[in-house]
């Protein structure tokens, strides 16, 4: 661990997978933080979706300790991958991809609850009462030499930098708008721009007759698909991607409630996603209350201004097609890990001066700029595919792309996790692989088969 004699402290808004993860690298390295987050509970069994962990996302989570609690927490990790029709039928299937993932990349890819991956992290942490609940950020102000965050209870923190990893609809990011905007800079930040073409409608159900455990499905259709996986007992995970009709822009993008969700699964009810499977028998097995969301699909210009900085999906948003917004939201906490360990690891004692702080920013984002808006694109282009949004991609995913496989999906993953982010200051644990990553700590004890 390197050790920084700098002062310094941050606080981060959003205990989800970006801010815990964050939260939990900071101690390792550390940095003094505090963690606010909104709700009354960190890691909650009764709410959230699924999430896929990948190995992009897990080697991550090894240097942080939690990679084998993961697994042991989740179970199950993705043993096969299959293409379906619009029927429900076969279009490939191919098993394996346990052994085919550790071998090559030295992680396992696996389903779980989002809570599951946040009680992993948070049991790493062992400073326990810099995490925060019942904390929902009201008020940032900026000064000089610190940033003041008061909570809609009237709690006060002071700290050098706020960063916003509470999602979708950040308020740091709001706030960060508005201090933009007074600059003459608000093109910059503006979420008018940020487009949605898909909605999402999750679900968690109880282990279905008819899917295998430990699997990851996607069910192509016209203008909508399904994403399925099985992975802990009694759970299978479940996502209807489907097209708006049009794409909404910013304030425009719809909202959905209850009316909307009974009307999606009114209108799919017979969608057979296997044989002998269909949508009904998803939703009345489910376990948890459907979620419904649009899909946005957007790299902000710019993800910071003065003292505060965005990470994960207050950044940028993607679809759930290819399971990375999870995974780029860890590799989003690492990178700014590194970049604030880089500025702090000097000999003098002084805080870093606001100039100091912008060249962090700026680091941080150049670092992560191109490879999240690679995701966004590939993640795009994916759903395109799935949903056969053209009589070319259905000829293609229907007739000629099953016959690539599992190739293809080896050569995607290896285009898609080759220049992930990680920790350069602490060590990635042995793990015999075939793979080569381009960033590696420097200090690594990870080896090569």
């Amino acid at each position: 661990m390197t050790q920084t004699t700098r002062p310094f402290k941050v606080i981060i808004s959003g205990g989800g997978v970006a801010g815990l993860s964050l939260a939990l690298m900071l101690e390792k390295v550390g940095l003094d933080y505090v963690l606010l987050e909104a709700y009354s509970e960190i890691v909650s069994n009764k709410s959230g979706t699924g999430i896929v962990m990948l190995p992009n996302g897990n080697r991550i989570l090894d240097q942080l300790g939690c990679y084998e609690s993961l697994v042991h927490l989740a179970g199950n990790p993705i043993e096969s991958v299959s293409f379906k029709d619009p029927s429900g039928e076969l279009l490939s299937y191919t098993e394996g991809w346990q052994k085919r993932a550790s071998e090559r990349y030295g992680y396992m890819a696996l389903w779980c609850d989002r809570g599951t991956v946040l009680q992993a992290m948070y049991d790493q942490i062992e400073d326990k009462s810099k995490i925060l609940v019942d904390k929902k950020v009201d008020v940032i102000q900026q000064t000089d030499s610190e940033v003041e965050v008061t909570t809609a209870d009237g709690s006060v923190y002071r700290g050098d930098i706020i960063v916003g990893a509470d999602g979708v609809h950040s308020r740091v990011r709001q706030e960060i708008a508005h201090h933009a905007s007074k600059m003459g800079l608000g093109e910059e930040y503006t979420a008018e721009s940020v487009p949605s073409t898909y909605s999402c409608l999750f679900g968690i159900s109880g282990k279905m007759e008819g899917l295998p455990e430990a699997t990851l499905d996607y069910v192509l259709n016209k203008k909508f698909s399904y994403i399925i996986g099985t992975g802990p007992a009694n759970r299978t995970y479940w996502g209807l991607m489907k097209n708006l009709g049009q794409t909404f822009h910013g304030s425009e993008i719809p909202r959905f409630g209850e009316k909307d969700k009974e009307e999606m699964i009114k209108e799919h009810w017979n969608d057979k996603i296997a044989p002998g499977v269909s949508v009904s028998d998803l939703y009345n097995n489910r376990l948890r209350p459907l979620f419904m969301a649009p899909m946005r699909e957007y790299t902000y210009k710019r993800w910071h201004s003065g003292r505060m900085m965005m990470i994960g999906d207050a950044a940028h948003q993607m679809t759930v097609i290819i399971g990375q917004g999870g995974n780029q939201a860890v590799e989003d906490a690492a990178a700014l890990t590194n970049h604030l360990v880089s500025a702090l690891s000097s000999s003098t004692t002084e805080r870093l001066s606001y100039e100091e702080i912008q060249r962090v920013f700026e680091g941080y984002q150049q670092a992560r700029f191109d490879r999240v808006s690679r995701m966004v694109e590939l993640s795009h282009q994916r759903q395109l595919m799935d949903s056969l949004d053209t009589p070319e991609l259905e000829e293609i995913m229907l007739h000629k792309f099953p016959a690539t496989l599992p190739g293809s999906v080896v050569q995607r993953w290896d285009q898609t996790f080759e220049p992930a982010a990680c920790l350069y200051n602490l060590p990635v644990p042995a793990r015999a692989k075939e793979f080569r990553w381009v960033n590696e700590p420097k200090d690594s004890e990870s080896k090569d088969s």
